[in-house]
């Protein structure tokens, strides 16, 4: 509770809940100290009876055998030595409790980490071809289900084809799939039915490390890493040169404002980017995706959260990045999606419509005009 609150503390300073989240942190104090103070307890309890234990028996050896001496049944030197092996037996029992103690502690925390050990993955990526790729990617019948929510289909006997060099936009209500679309094309996941082929290849026949050079995501909450502004371009992409970062730096419109930085590209981000403002992230995330040279440029609502003037550099940097590639933008702003080559609609896992803005617009008993009519996509639509 405390790492939660510390790490989110412009939250709590901003909603004024400081004596709420310490009295909450109080509160699971007091657990705490009810459940140690039950511990200390029972301790003493096993601590008292070890040493009563011990001390009884010696009290008994005594009595007894002093009694045997006394009355001429048992020498002297025999008596010592029976006390002498009954100390030794009686350490190394007691010390065998603790060897017990361990072992048990030790078996209890070692179930759980052989069963993350043994556990074996829903799918393997073990495929093995490194195809020639443009960038035409195919749903064949696609049907999809989360494994988290068996009896939830997400999509539906989805086919879509993207065509090489095309710039696909996909729309439509919230959960309706569309970053389902984005998971399997990334091969987070399995399909439940039906295929996903990049070029003709099942993206589970190509090689792991080589499809994730040739397809770049750019999450909606793109996450930098603790460290330079190089080491963030240049994650995972062991095989880029400095031209090649500089050169996705200013296709990214990023080297800009890194070179007003004091440190310039040995800048650190800090965690999760704390140092970075919103635009400046994204723009980072998207060099980071243009060092591979992909062929296919995914953008997860990569401008939602961005102000006008950074969402304008970042729509350059897209702009100039979308050429010569396959690009497949998620967004709800119209600025975003309409000069895109395609619109597909998405609704409850289903594929509804396609076309162009214009095409799509002329459809007013589409789902399209509805969502531009309600202004779901961008304030721009009500002067349209």
């Amino acid at each position: 509770m405390a790492e939660e609150v510390l790490s989110t503390m412009r939250t709590v300073r901003s909603f004024a809940c400081e004596k709420r989240e310490l009295k909450r942190f109080e509160g699971l104090l007091s657990s705490t100290l009810n459940v140690n103070r039950k511990r200390a307890l029972a301790y003493m309890g096993y601590t008292w009876n070890n040493e009563f234990s011990d001390n009884a028996i010696l009290v008994a050896v005594l009595f007894y055998g002093g009694h045997l001496v006394m009355s001429g049944k048992m020498e002297k030197e025999e008596l010592i030595t029976f006390l002498l092996y009954q100390m030794q037996l009686g350490e190394n029992l007691y010390n065998l409790s603790y060897v017990m103690s361990g072992l048990m502690e030790a078996v209890g925390a070692s179930r759980k980490v052989f069963a993350l050990m043994s556990r074996e993955p829903h799918f393997q990526l073990d495929g093995t071809q490194k195809p020639l790729v443009n960038g035409n990617i195919l749903f064949e019948s696609v049907s999809f289900t989360y494994p988290s929510r068996p009896n939830n289909p997400v999509l539906s006997d989805l086919t879509l084809n993207i065509k090489a060099g095309e710039t696909v936009a996909l729309v439509g209500p919230s959960g309706g799939g569309k970053s389902s679309i984005v998971s399997l094309i990334e091969h987070f996941y399995e399909p439940s039915d039906g295929t996903v082929t990049l070029d003709g290849v099942p993206i589970k026949d190509i090689n792991h490390v080589y499809y994730h050079q040739k397809i770049a995501l750019v999450a909606q909450e793109p996450i930098l890493y603790d460290g330079s502004v190089r080491h963030n371009i240049l994650y995972g992409c062991d095989f880029a040169t400095e031209d090649d970062m500089l050169n996705a730096s200013k296709m990214a419109n990023v080297h800009d404002f890194v070179s007003e930085l004091e440190k310039g590209y040995d800048t650190n981000c800090g965690e999760k980017g704390v140092q970075m403002s919103g635009g400046q992230k994204q723009r980072i995330a998207i060099a980071r995706a243009l060092v591979r040279n992909p062929a296919v440029l995914i953008l997860d609502e990569a401008t939602s959260a961005l102000d006008t003037e950074s969402e304008s550099l970042v729509q350059q940097a897209l702009s100039r990045c979308a050429q010569e590639r396959t690009v497949i933008i998620i967004a709800h702003r119209l600025s975003t999606i309409e000069k895109a080559d395609k619109i597909a609609v998405i609704v409850k896992g289903r594929l509804v419509q396609t076309g162009t803005h214009t095409d799509l617009m002329n459809e007013t008993d589409g789902m399209y005009y509805s969502l531009v009519s309600r202004q779901l996509l961008n304030a721009k639509v009500g002067d349209e």
